[in-house]
């Protein structure tokens, strides 16, 4: 899927637009291995020469003042498995249709993980030297524009966002590109909980696992996420409906109780997590019922080493011990017992391997040797693994007032 968005430049004179132009043109972003090409091209005018011819019509006409130029970007999806070099062409076909009578600059960067291409349109039309005009509805004419081009050459649209949400500033949206967002990487840690999660509990469970803590109550209208790089993200700034408050509390009330009947199931936008989280509960429940089958087969050995596990916890228990630490420990008290049955599979068939090789007459057991039981930590830490996240590479950087602009989904 595509979507487009406007990037609002506070700067307008001639130095911020060669900046801006200088940025879109970068060697190491439009350089496209794979074509051998440098995806720089224009739309009535000279790729390369941009800034050049920009400036002459302006100054032909007397209009060097005021609004110099206006900045967009249409970025695809990673799922698209699209080439640079096609994207180039879609870009170059989408800005023929969307600026006529203006000179527009049209890079595609293929640095990032997902593609994307760059519009520097020049504010003044070489024809006509009239100015180019928005209005609040220019983006989403932009928009349909871009999801006709893109059903055209056999593209996914991506639907559009009509809540309530905060726009999202140049920064952000720059951050995004290059995979440095501290925002998207929440949105992104949201959803993996959420493919855990059977309740409002489980989810605020699996959050704090990753690190978050969450300000959440029937009085406040808005969900707000502390992120462990100390900043702080209210549910209508991730830019997506299924991220509200209202959406996630009706996804986790239908899991938690899948068989009410007291209204009408309504759409959250989680519906294709909510189908791994019910493969994930039958995976979870067929586990469970083989523990507890291994359980009853050697209760004793189960028991002392539940026992043990649990002396064990008590005796690190203090004051000193460290949060991360506390957390941990307190996630293996709890799954103690289901410890020791995944500990006491092992110990089973060590000892049924030895009374075969004494009485010949025995019934073989089943072997268990290439089965999984995973614990609830197991299951948590191989998803949300802390290795994986290294919280030093959040975006520390955004400003704090968010730009004026148009509103948009990623």
């Amino acid at each position: 899927m595509a979507t487009v968005i406007f990037i609002k430049e506070s700067r307008q004179n001639r130095s911020a637009m060669r900046a801006v132009i200088n940025y879109c043109q970068q060697e190491h972003k439009t350089f496209d291995s794979k074509s051998k090409r440098r995806l720089v091209s224009g739309v009535n005018c000279d790729g390369e020469n941009a800034y050049r011819e920009f400036m002459a019509t302006k100054k032909v006409y007397g209009k060097d003042n005021g609004i110099f130029f206006y900045h967009y970007a249409q970025s695809f999806s990673p799922s698209e498995n699209l080439t640079p070099e096609r994207a180039h062409e879609i870009a170059l076909e989408f800005a023929e249709k969307a600026w006529e009578g203006h000179e527009v600059l049209v890079t595609t960067h293929c640095d990032a993980s997902h593609i994307h291409s760059h519009f520097v349109i020049n504010s003044v039309g070489f024809e006509s030297g009239m100015k180019l005009r928005q209005s609040p509805s220019t983006l989403k004419k932009l928009r349909k524009l871009s999801d006709e081009i893109c059903l055209v050459h056999g593209l996914s649209v991506l639907q559009p966002y009509e809540g309530g949400g905060k726009r999202m500033s140049t920064k952000e949206y720059r951050a995004r590109m290059r995979g440095e967002s501290w925002k998207q990487k929440l949105a992104n840690d949201i959803d993996k909980a959420i493919e855990f999660s059977g309740s409002k509990a489980d989810f605020i469970r699996s959050m704090s696992i990753l690190g978050y803590h969450m300000t959440w109550t029937d009085e406040r209208k808005y969900l707000t996420f502390h992120c462990p790089n100390g900043k702080s993200c209210r549910d209508i700034k991730l830019h997506d409906e299924k991220y509200l408050k209202d959406n996630i509390e009706r996804e986790l009330l239908q899991r938690e109780f899948p068989d009410s009947e007291s209204e009408e199931k309504q759409p959250t936008g989680w519906e294709d997590l909510r189908e791994l989280y019910e493969q994930h509960l039958r995976e979870r429940t067929l586990a469970k019922a083989e523990s507890q089958r291994i359980a009853d087969r050697y209760p004793n050995i189960i028991g002392g080493i539940g026992s043990l596990a649990g002396a064990v916890s008590k005796i690190v228990d203090n004051d000193s011990e460290d949060p991360d630490e506390r957390r941990k420990r307190i996630d293996a008290e709890e799954n103690g017992s289901a410890l020791g049955t995944v500990l006491g599979l092992g110990i089973g068939m060590v000892t049924n391997t030895a009374a075969n090789s004494q009485d010949e007459t025995l019934d073989q057991e089943p072997d268990y040797e290439h089965e999984e039981h995973k614990t609830r930590e197991e299951i948590l830490h191989e998803i949300f693994g802390a290795d994986d996240y290294d919280y030093d590479n959040y975006d520390d950087s955004e400003d704090e007032d968010e730009d004026e602009g148009f509103s948009m989904t990623l």
